[in-house]
């Protein structure tokens, strides 16, 4: 079964430069953006191609989260990164999407389902969407997305791919 999931403006972006949404769309049946992502985008490019990159394989959803749980306001995120949690607690049976270290500390002490770029990426190897990572990676990191050089080549040599 498809885990469904709730992305941040970050890898909506990352993931959108690197021209891998169409990609990492069929990993879900269905993905929530919420409406604070979508202002976070729109203050820097245009967001209907994101989404309909996103959308190719799956229902995309844009949501407002009228308020924020005070267990994640107390960790001082970001507007849209305190909207994704928010909307996965109380969407249940949705993970999130996230690659800053604080939103993905917060997600984790939630208990919730957390995946990043990279991860996203993995997966899609994983599921058969994706021969190789590599090229990948590379897209992501010329889009923007650091990645630990340590952590790439301990994920290619797990994959079989050094």
């Amino acid at each position: 079964m498809k885990q469904n999931w709730v992305i941040d403006a970050s890898p909506l972006i990352i993931l959108g430069k690197a021209e891998l949404l169409e990609t990492i769309s069929a990993l879900a049946t269905s993905w929530l953006i919420p409406n604070g992502v979508i202002q976070e985008i729109s203050q820097k490019s245009a967001v209907e191609p994101l989404l309909a990159q996103l959308s190719q394989y799956a229902e995309v959803k844009c949501k407002k989260v009228p308020v924020i749980k005070p267990q994640i306001i107390r960790w001082n995120l970001d507007d849209g990164e305190s909207e994704v949690i928010t909307l996965a607690i109380k969407n249940a049976g949705y993970g999130v999407v996230l690659d800053d270290l604080q939103a993905r500390k917060c997600a984790t002490v939630l208990n919730l389902s957390l995946i990043g770029s990279l991860g996203l990426i993995v997966k899609a190897k994983k599921e058969g969407l994706l021969k190789t990572v590599k090229p990948a990676f590379e897209k992501l990191m010329i889009s923007g997305l650091y990645i630990d050089k340590v952590l790439i080549e301990t994920v290619l040599t797990s994959l079989g791919e050094q």
